[in-house]
Order: structure tokens, then sequence, then C-alpha cells
């Protein structure tokens, strides 16, 4: 036996293989401008802004939401295109049938019945949308509506909470006025004028007392704990001891009630420092106290076809791979090649070797002419290694090429293989995280997802190009053995059938 056959066996399936893809320059051109075409129009068409939901408003005449209703839409106005109010609801049913608006949303009728019976007012919310991510949105989008209109019912409460007697500023130094004229009294010895004094203290102490709770509640949630409690209790109760020591104005001592007015002083004056300052906010900004500030800890990814870009890569290889290899012994078969292996010498594993040198040189060209022109036509950022990039398309193409020369070989016609690789296209848009993340999938999904080299590639190449981290060395030894498991079995029906061919 010639010590080189074997090799030259190789080299001359790859230069068939080679020569056979070369003749088709229209195939090769579709297969690598088309996917960046079709990129590059999704990119230019694709907004980032979701588009607002024409909503309408039902309402029963005297609700209490009606005057306040342009001032919700105002305030989710980031989400609806407000639509007006109806206080029919067939009449908002019929127009959301006949598509001139998105949805309608109806107010209860008796919100208070319903809520001092200690149930929550439903608000009621109707689409059409039968998209699942469309109607994902809409959920989503309405209970930031109703958090809004909490917020916004509760920024009245505690606004007229504030209200109650003025501001803290005022109950303070009214309050302090007050314990200046009892003092007044007791030096004039003026019994009525300390007793009257004494009861516009009680109301503007009292009003301190409750401000500071309110206050309290604030600094407790969003600082440090403070002892607003015990401040209300102690103002409560200096004000029941001046009262109890006021008939010693004009007939007694007084030293224990100036003491008294001492004490309260002090806890009007820490009041005044404590809590006041939260009492002065804006209602809207105590009920609704944190905001939220998103950032994308991957830096220069911005735009959706950042994302898309390198699964569309992977999933063209892959396909690139299945669809050649579902060819390679169906074609063979079909033009009567099989018949020359009774009369030459070949052996299944040069034969195999060959086409999978062919079409890995011819799929890495086409990938890495893909992926210039992602990378330099739709600006798609590589954070990572070029040599990490190429590795993780190699293995995908490896293992593409394995399944493809499978179905090859399970196939009887090429409309068989065809059909296959179809099938496999569908699957891998599906179940490799192309369109959905694979933690939404359940374990028999997850199972089918990891059956496709792009599943594995598709997370790889977007580590790589985006976030700049190496690949996973677990993903690409299970990539690795994935394709050289398909090889074994490629090799061994190759096998059996040039043994069929000769027989």
């Amino acid at each position: 036996m010639h010590p080189f056959r074997w090799p030259r066996q190789i080299f001359a399936f790859a230069r068939k293989e080679i020569a056979e893809v070369i003749r088709q320059p229209r195939l090769l051109i579709v297969m690598v401008l088309g996917p960046f075409a079709v990129m590059a129009a999704f990119g230019l068409g694709y907004s980032d802004e979701a588009p607002k939901l024409r909503t309408l408003f039902v309402m029963p005449p005297g609700s209490p939401f009606l005057d306040q209703v342009d001032n919700y839409a105002e305030q989710i106005d980031e989400y609806v295109d407000y639509r007006g109010v109806v206080s029919d609801r067939n009449d908002a049913d019929r127009r959301l049938a006949r598509g001139n608006v998105d949805v309608v949303v109806e107010f209860p009728a008796h919100p208070l019945e319903t809520v001092l019976s200690g149930k929550r007012a439903v608000v009621q919310v109707v689409h059409t949308r039968l998209d699942p991510i469309d109607q994902t949105a809409i959920s989503f989008v309405s209970s930031l509506a109703i958090d809004q209109i909490n917020s916004e019912v509760l920024a009245q409460i505690v606004t007229r909470g504030q209200g109650v007697g003025g501001s803290a500023t005022g109950l303070v130094g009214a309050a302090q006025n007050d314990v200046a004229l009892i003092r007044a009294a007791i030096a004039a010895n003026d019994a009525n004028a300390a007793s009257a004094a004494a009861d516009d203290l009680q109301e503007q102490a009292g009003g301190v007392a409750v401000a500071a709770s309110l206050s309290g509640a604030v600094t407790s949630e969003l600082g440090e704990p403070t002892d607003a409690t015990t401040y209300g209790e102690d103002v409560r109760a200096s004000l029941t001891n001046i009262r109890n020591e006021l008939p010693a104005v004009g007939s007694g001592d007084t030293t224990a009630l100036a003491g008294e007015l001492d004490r309260l002083d002090q806890l009007l004056a820490q009041g005044k420092a404590e809590y006041a300052d939260a009492l002065a906010v804006d209602p809207h900004v105590l009920v609704q106290p944190l905001d939220r500030e998103v950032e994308l800890a991957v830096p220069d990814v911005h735009r959706v076809t950042d994302w898309y870009a390198p699964a569309a890569v992977v999933l063209m290889l892959q396909q690139f791979g299945v669809a050649f290899g579902a060819m390679a012994f169906v074609r063979e078969r079909q033009l009567g090649i099989d018949d020359v292996y009774r009369i030459a010498p070949v052996g299944a594993s040069g034969s195999l070797l060959g086409k999978y040198v062919a079409y890995l040189v011819v799929g890495s060209i086409i990938g890495a002419a893909l992926s210039v022109l992602v990378i330099v036509g739709l600006d798609v950022p590589v954070a990572g290694s070029t040599s990490h990039l190429a590795v993780v398309m190699v293995l995908t193409l490896f293992a593409s090429i394995g399944l493809g020369f499978v179905v090859s070989l399970a196939a009887r016609s090429d409309a068989q293989a065809v059909q296959y690789t179809m099938i496999i296209l569908l699957g891998s848009l599906f179940f490799s995280g192309f369109f959905l993340s694979l933690d939404a999938l359940g374990a028999v999904a997850r199972g089918i997802a990891w059956l496709l080299p792009v599943t594995y590639g598709m997370r790889m190449l977007r580590d790589v190009m985006l976030r700049g981290t190496d690949p996973d060395l677990q993903q690409m030894a299970m990539l690795a053995g994935y394709g050289v498991v398909l090889f074994g079995i490629a090799l061994i029906g190759a096998h059996r059938r040039m043994v069929a061919a000769v027989s």
C-alpha cells in the first residue's frame, strides 16, 4: 500500500467537494450577503421605543376618578396614548373590537365601599393583543400604571396630612408662641390667660406629635430608626403635666409648671430640627421615595443588532454545515457515485474526512466574511479575542457538519434531506435562545436545545463578542464532544454504505 494513499484520498475528496461548492457562486454570495442584508434591514427597521397603546377609560357618572383621569393619563404618558373617557362599557368594547383603541381601562364604580370593606378595588384592563410578548408588556405596563395611580392617591392623602394645622415648622412655631404666652401669664398671675394659651397649645403641640409620627415613619424606612413614637408620647405627657399644674398660676408655686414648660420647649426645638425637613418634602417624593436607573454593565452594546448579529452568524454556520452535509451522501447516491466504490479502493474514513475538510474550509471562509460584514457594516462590537471567536465558529461548524452527515445517511432522497434540514432550522430558532432565553424553557425543551450545535455556539460567541469574556470551557468541551460523537456515527454510517455499495 502506498504510504500517501490515505492522505491523497482525503485531499481528493476535499478538492471534489470544494469544487462542487465553488461551482455555485450565487449560492455562496447569498449565504454571505443574504444574512447580512436581513440583519441590516432588521436593524434599520427596528425601533427601540415601544409604541404607545391607544387607551380608552371607562368611568361611571359621578366616579371619584373623573376629576383626576387627565392627571393619571399624564403620569403614564410614556406608555399610553390617551383617547378620552366614556361612561358606557359597551361603547368602549365596540371601539376595541373595531380596532379604534388598543386597551380599555374600566375604573370601579364604588371604590370607597370596596376599600372600606377591606378589599382592593379592581381596575379592569381589556385588550385584544394575541402576541404573548405584547400581552406580557400590557400586563407590565398595567402594573406600573396602577402603582402610579395608587401613589397619586396616597400623595393627595399625605398632602392633606401635611396641611393640617399648617406646615411642621408652623406648628412648632405656634406651639412655642403658646409656651411664651403661658410664661407671660405666669408672670402676670393671670390664670385665665394661661388657660387660654394652654388650650391653643394643646392643639398645636398635638399636631406636632402627629407630624413627628409621620415624619418618623419616613426616616425610619429610609434611614436609621428614630424615636418618633416616643417623641409623640413625651409631647403628650408634657401637655398633660402642664394642664395639671395650671391651677398653680395666681394661687401657688409655679416652679413645677415652669420646669415642664422648659421641657416642652426642648421637645419642640427637637421636633423642629428632626422632623420639619421631612414634612416639607414634596408628597409625591414621600410616597415614591425611590426611582430607577438601569445601566448595562457591558459597554458598547446598545442596539438590537448587537445582540442578534452573533446569533445570526452562528445560525448561518450551522445551517451551512447541516445543509451541505445533509446533501452529501444523498447527492452521491442519486448521481450513482456509489457504484464507483465497487471498483475504486476508497475507504470510508478518507471519504468522510475529505468532506469534513472541504466544508470546514468553505464554511470558515463564509463565517469570516460574514463576521467582517457585521463588524464593519453593522458596527457590532468585538470585545473579546478574535482567536476565541474563530475557535467557537470552527467548533460549531465541525459539529454542524457532523449533524448534516447523520441527516444525509438517514435521508432516502434530497427532498427528505431538505425537510430534515428545515426542521433543524425551526428547532434552532425556537429552542437555541435566538428569540427566547433558555431559562424560559422547560426541562424537555432545554434538552432539545442542547442537541443543537447553535445553542453552544450562540452562547459562547455572544460572550466573546459582546461581553469580552473567554468561551466557557465546559461548553467548548461539550460542543467538541458532540462533534466527535457525530463524526463517529457518520463514520459508521459511511462505512456501512460503502460496504453495501461494493457487496
